[in-house]
């Protein structure tokens, strides 16, 4: 087959990023070259996202502004991912320009349905079910943030009540140790210094070779290797043995995104999230007696059904408590086939948005409080890139996760480790100015 060329659209989290790595990966060994312009390829690949409505909407028009290439073209448009696994053949009837429909198990059948669809001229669709696939992805050139993403784990075992991935991921199933060991050996070879490790329930990893605590611990024990990330994270799914081996080894991270979702006991039942906010605050304060450099960030809903005036100021009270870093604030709303679906959306519209505005004006002001308190202090960071606003700043960040911007000096790049003074912020950047090259990077030759 001569070489046709793919492009490939990414929506939603982080491991969907990856996901798409892992895509244009087997359709490079498929015969396919990715080009970066839809005008330019044969087939367009949308990797999607269905955890909100409104992720769904923003693929269906971008279906429809790229079917104009039909016509001028034999192009084929195929869907891959969470909004595809969850909809099947139901997205052909929605948008018939739709060639492909791929779930999240079937990656490497790409190619081969893309080929049925040209020879047949009918539509493919596989969205079976296979809870064993995990995908491996070579390393990237320029990663987001400079960190390579690595995926070890797919789907979650825990049924929230709110959430689509147990049906658009499947059940939790762990890549083999040596195998994400391989992935970040190859990631240092290229010249990559930092990973993050991934998974829906990132520090639910379990294999019979390594819990999630000594695979982080391997992983951060690779030579070359200068900084592990993780997330997301269930506060279930915390014991001592991860708080230690993240607090004991000084090339983990200790930024810890675990969302809290609601304070209120009641609502977490309702949600099913399996754990109450006594558990939740008893790891958050472990970690912070571990580390005292702990970084949090989470993610809240307000206006869950049933919420009451009393459940949502037991958020507002978690907040308080907590003091994130950030955090991420949503109006619950309805998602078809959610066990929540069944249950009466009975909090007025009105009141979601007026508790959500409450949150994002609490959060704002807790977090700016406590931002220019840290003003003088002296930090370690590292250079990620430069500042997208043209203003002659480094961007970066610290191992516990703060985004600082540095002036650009001679004899500073990407990759570099500094000691900063911190003097100034602004909502969640903090401006500094370098006190020391702590570790010079050396780019891997090509």
């Amino acid at each position: 087959m001569s070489s046709r060329r793919v492009y490939i659209e990414t929506y939603g989290c982080q491991m969907n990023v990856y996901d798409s790595h892992a895509i244009r990966d087997g359709l490079r060994r498929a015969g396919y070259t990715e080009v970066q312009r839809p005008e330019e390829a044969d087939l367009l690949l949308m990797n999607t996202c269905a955890i909100r409505d409104n992720a769904e909407q923003r693929v269906l028009g971008r279906i429809g502004e790229l079917q104009r290439f039909k016509k001028e073209r034999p192009v084929q448009i195929g869907v891959l991912g969470c909004m595809a696994q969850r909809l099947g053949e139901e997205l052909h009837t929605k948008r018939p320009a739709v060639d492909l429909v791929v779930g999240t198990d079937n990656y490497a059948k790409i190619a081969e349905l893309a080929e049925a669809a040209r020879r047949t001229g009918r539509p493919q669709f596989d969205v079976a079910v296979d809870g064993s696939v995990t995908y491996e992805a070579e390393p990237e050139s320029a990663p987001i943030n400079n960190s390579h993403f690595v995926t070890i784990t797919q789907g979650c075992d825990y049924r929230c009540t709110f959430c689509v991935v147990p049906s658009t991921r499947g059940v939790l199933r762990a890549k083999a140790p040596e195998v994400v060991l391989r992935e970040v050996k190859r990631i240092v070879e290229a010249g990559g210094v930092e990973v993050t490790l991934l998974g829906q329930n990132v520090t639910a990893y379990r294999h019979p070779q390594a819990s999630f605590a000594e695979l982080v611990t391997a992983v951060a024990d690779v030579e070359g290797l200068r900084r592990v990330r993780f997330l997301t994270s269930h506060p279930t799914d915390f014991p001592e043995e991860t708080l230690r081996a993240v607090a004991e080894h000084p090339r983990i991270s200790p930024w810890l995104h675990m969302p809290v979702q609601s304070g209120s006991d009641r609502i977490l039942r309702r949600m099913k999230r399996g754990h109450r906010l006594a558990e939740y605050l008893a790891v958050v304060d472990r970690a912070r007696e571990l580390m005292p450099d702990a970084s949090f960030s989470t993610d809240i809903i307000v206006g869950f059904p049933g919420e009451t005036d009393t459940d949502f100021e037991a958020t507002v009270a978690v907040l308080e408590r907590v003091e994130y870093d950030s955090a991420f604030l949503f109006k619950y709303s309805e998602r078809p086939g959610t066990p929540s679906s069944r249950l009466e959306d009975d909090v007025p519209e009105a009141e979601k948005d007026r508790r959500l505005q409450e949150l994002i004006r609490l959060q704002d002001r807790l977090w700016s409080e406590r931002a220019r308190g840290m003003i003088g202090q002296e930090w370690e960071m590292a250079l990620e890139g430069t500042d997208t606003k043209g203003r002659g700043f480094f961007k970066g960040r610290t191992l516990n996760n703060r985004k600082v911007l540095v002036p650009q000096r001679p004899g500073l790049g990407l990759g570099d480790e500094l000691r900063v003074r911190v003097v100034s912020v602004e909502g969640t950047t903090f401006f500094a100015e370098p006190v020391a090259l702590t570790w010079k990077y050396r780019r891997v030759a090509a």
